[in-house]
C-alpha cells in the first residue's frame, strides 16, 4: 500500500514537472514570437535619421498626407495610430487604437493572439485631444511598458526626460513633468484616464493633480494649450496599481 502511494506521488510529480515545463516553454517561446514579430514591424518602418532632423526639416510623406514612415504599417493595418519610442530602452513600437480598450490587450499588431498585447491609444483620445494616453503590459522579461517603471528612480528620469509619439500624420517629442502611481479603485484614486479632451479648468487640474503626485520634481508645469501624453502600465508593488509617465509636446 506505501508502495502504491509513493509510486502515486511519484507520477503526480512528473506530472507537475512537466506540466511547469510546458508552460515555461510557452511562454519563452510567445515571448520570442513577440520579439520577432516587433523586429519585423520595426524593419518596415522608414525612419529618418536624427541627422536628417535639421531647423528646416520636413518630413516625408506619403500621398494621403500620412508620415512616409508609418505608411505601409498603417495599409497593414488602418488601426495604426503612431509609434512610441523612449531612446535608449525597450519602449520602441508601434501604437494602435480601438473602439474599446480591451480589444489589443491580448492581440498583436495582425490583431492575432499575443499575450504581451500591443501598445494602445486610449479609445476616447482623437487627433483633436488635450492628451493622448497610452496603455501597455509591465511584461516580466522587460518588454512592452516594464522599462517605464525606471522612472521610479529620478537618476533614470534625467538620462530619459525626452520622449517620442509619432501620430501617423505628426512627429513629436515631449518632455516629462511628472511620475507618479495611483491604484484602481482605491479611495484616493487618481483617475487620470479620465482626462483626454480637457478645457481649461480640467487640464490645470490634471496638471496639478499629477505634479502633486509625482515621486519628485521636473522643474517642468505645462500650461494650457500644450499637448499632453500619458504612458500607463502595471506597477506590480500592490494590486490594481498603475505606474504613469505624464509628459508635455515641445517643439522637434
Amino acid at each position: 500500500m506505501i508502495m502504491k502511494i509513493r509510486t502515486i506521488i511519484q507520477v503526480l510529480l512528473v506530472l507537475i514537472f512537466l506540466l511547469c515545463a510546458v508552460f515555461v516553454f510557452r511562454y519563452f517561446y510567445n515571448a520570442k514570437q513577440s520579439q520577432d514579430s516587433f523586429a519585423e514591424l520595426k524593419e518596415l518602418v522608414k525612419k529618418e535619421t536624427t541627422e536628417d532632423i535639421t531647423d528646416n526639416y520636413i518630413p516625408k510623406r506619403a500621398e494621403n498626407g500620412m508620415l512616409e514612415a508609418y505608411y505601409e504599417l498603417y495599409t497593414r493595418n488602418n488601426d495604426m495610430a503612431g509609434w512610441i519610442n523612449i531612446p535608449d530602452t525597450s519602449i520602441d513600437y508601434p501604437v494602435v487604437q480601438y473602439s474599446d480598450n480591451n480589444f489589443y490587450l491580448h492581440r498583436d499588431f495582425n490583431k492575432k493572439h499575443q499575450s504581451s498585447g500591443i501598445p494602445f491609444l486610449d479609445f476616447q483620445c482623437s487627433e483633436n485631444s488635450s492628451n493622448d494616453i497610452i496603455y501597455a503590459h509591465n511584461m516580466k522579461n522587460g518588454s512592452m511598458f516594464a522599462s517605464l517603471t525606471k522612472y521610479d528612480n529620478k537618476a533614470f528620469y534625467e538620462t530619459h526626460k525626452q520622449l517620442i509619439y509619432d501620430t501617423v500624420y505628426d512627429k513629436g517629442r515631449y518632455m516629462v513633468f511628472a511620475v507618479f502611481t495611483t491604484t484602481v479603485g482605491s479611495k484616493n484614486e487618481f483617475k487620470y484616464y479620465e482626462y483626454t479632451d480637457m478645457d481649461k479648468e480640467h487640464f490645470d487640474e490634471y496638471v496639478k493633480k499629477a505634479k502633486e503626485l509625482s515621486l519628485y520634481e521636473t522643474g517642468i508645469t505645462p500650461t494650457y494649450g500644450d499637448r499632453l501624453l500619458t504612458l500607463s502600465t502595471c506597477a506590480y508593488h500592490t494590486s490594481d496599481e498603475r505606474f504613469v509617465v505624464a509628459a508635455k509636446r515641445i517643439k522637434y
